[in-house]
């Protein structure tokens, strides 16, 4: 893993577009949140035991496009974990202003990928951006009252927190290309609306796969092994297969939100399931 405090931004092209990997920290997780797993085998694919805390990344990508300046997702900002929250600094690091930026792309809405949005006092730390999100994610979160699932319901005031400042500039989206070079793509299981981002030009392509995969060295030789964060497990699984087989097949960078930073990497089937390769 790259040290980042020494290497916040790692920079790609796709063609005539520039992707920048930016770290916003990482995150403490434990292996207890992989489903189905015995703890024998889960050691053996990622060296801990079930209930040992490790840490994964929490990544996010600037993408350069036609004159604009995008970021998908905003990574987990200052009110979750102390590794965590370091996006706009890194951003200002590797000279790329928060003002700057033009619109913030959202996979889903979770914490780790929302609540960097806005400060700790609630300010906007993107004050120019627009907010794009795709319908069925949106519809299902935003404006809703309580569902009786505690865990839909606690998350319902934290998106209010963090999408009620950019309100004005909510653009909801489906299937289709919100900037050159740049379509959201649904892909359901770990919410209702998540949202993977293909980005293009000409015959190079790259996936920014949000959390189609939590732990790196579970999931993708295992992809049938869901998280406990998976709304939808069964969902999710699908997806993934679903996904990695189109990395494979399409040739794709993948952008990867929780893959060790800068998370850049690409597929190959090996066996049963997939093998990581890194691209850097």
């Amino acid at each position: 893993m790259s040290d980042a405090s020494n290497d916040p931004g790692i920079r790609r092209t796709i063609g005539d577009i520039e992707i920048i990997a930016v770290t916003d920290g990482l995150l403490p997780t434990d292996s207890d949140k992989a489903i189905g797993l015995n703890s024998a085998e889960c050691e053996r694919l990622c060296g801990h035991a079930h209930g040992e805390t490790f840490h994964i990344s929490v990544n996010e990508y600037v993408v350069r496009t036609a004159g604009k300046t995008l970021l998908i997702d905003a990574g987990a900002g200052t009110r979750t974990y102390p590794g965590v929250g370091l996006l706009p600094d890194n951003l200002r690091r590797i000279g790329i202003a928060p003002e700057s930026i033009d619109a913030v792309l959202l996979t889903h809405l979770h914490s780790d990928h929302m609540h960097g949005l806005v400060n700790a006092d609630g300010g906007v730390n993107f004050p120019n951006a627009e907010l794009v999100l795709h319908e069925e994610e949106a519809n299902f979160w935003i404006d809703k009252a309580p569902t009786g699932n505690a865990r839909v319901d606690r998350n319902l005031p934290l998106v209010e927190r963090n999408t009620r400042p950019y309100r004005e500039r909510l653009r909801i989206v489906r299937g289709q290309e919100v900037y050159p070079g740049v379509c959201a793509q649904l892909s359901k299981g770990h919410t209702p609306g998540h949202t993977t981002w293909r980005v293009w030009c000409g015959r190079e392509q790259a996936i920014m796969w949000g959390d189609t995969i939590h732990f790196e060295a579970i999931q993708i030789p295992r992809p049938e092994v869901a998280v406990a964060y998976d709304m939808d497990p069964g969902a999710a699984a699908e997806a993934r297969r679903v996904i990695f087989d189109m990395c494979v097949d399409d040739g794709l960078l993948i952008l990867g939100a929780h893959i060790s930073f800068p998370g850049f990497g690409r597929l190959e089937r090996r066996g049963a399931g997939f093998a990581l390769v890194s691209d850097i």
